[in-house]
């Protein structure tokens, strides 16, 4: 083991769409830079569409996404499923609810990422799939800042699992769905037309062996 270490060595270049990273690289690059020290990292933080361009262009190594199409110059290894939450208000009526239906959100103003994240298609499908048209009462750039928003009691929001788990949201009460609840995909993508290197398969396996200890990821 200790040989492999040493031959993991150089540059790896590691996008992560920012409904994911900020939850997911602190960690996991810490312990993987604990583990092949020799290795430098180069983080980008950007939309799907982005980062894949990335990786057709040979200018990352490995990508963390939620949906995307495979092609020829796009591999997609599954890390499981995560459940989307519906953040309210501390003081929402319906704040005091074990499990929210979708029935109970049909008069909330909803709060949504920028239609650039896909996160923000997501869960409007997923209100659409509801019977639900909700009024849009703000489009925002950060998963932070709708929470804030939610706080103030600006409207209500769905925010993945991971978030919750991971940063506390002052203000705020994040509560589960009952069935159906709304899943979104977590994938680790990589050009399978480029060379890929020790690092970056270091880099996979680490996270993937991450994931499939969360119990959030399905």
């Amino acid at each position: 083991m200790d040989e492999l270490k040493q031959e993991v060595a150089g540059q790896l270049a590691v996008g992560a769409i920012p409904t994911i990273a900020p939850y997911v690289l602190p960690a996991l690059i810490g312990k993987f830079q604990h583990r092949y020290p020799k290795v430098t990292l180069e983080i980008f933080e950007d939309t799907t569409e982005r980062l894949v361009r990335r990786l057709e262009d040979g200018e990352l190594d490995i990508a963390f996404v939620s949906t995307c199409d495979e092609s020829a110059a796009l591999e997609r290894h599954s890390l499981g499923k995560e459940a989307l939450l519906i953040l309210l208000p501390k003081g929402h009526p319906l704040a005091k609810k074990k499990k929210i239906k979708w029935s109970d959100l049909k008069s909330q103003k909803f709060l949504l990422l920028h239609e650039l994240h896909c996160l923000s298609a997501q869960v409007y499908q997923f209100l659409v799939t509801h019977h639900l048209r909700p009024e849009l009462a703000v489009r925002g750039a950060q998963l932070g800042t709708i929470a804030r928003m939610v706080a103030a009691g600006m409207g209500v929001s769905l925010v993945p699992q991971m978030m919750i788990n991971t940063e506390p949201v002052t203000g705020c009460v994040a509560l589960p769905f009952a069935p159906p609840v709304p899943l979104r995909e977590l994938n680790l993508v990589r050009n399978p037309l480029r060379f890929q290197s020790k690092a970056a398969a270091a880099f996979h396996q680490e996270a993937a062996a991450a994931f499939s200890s969360k119990p959030n990821a399905r």
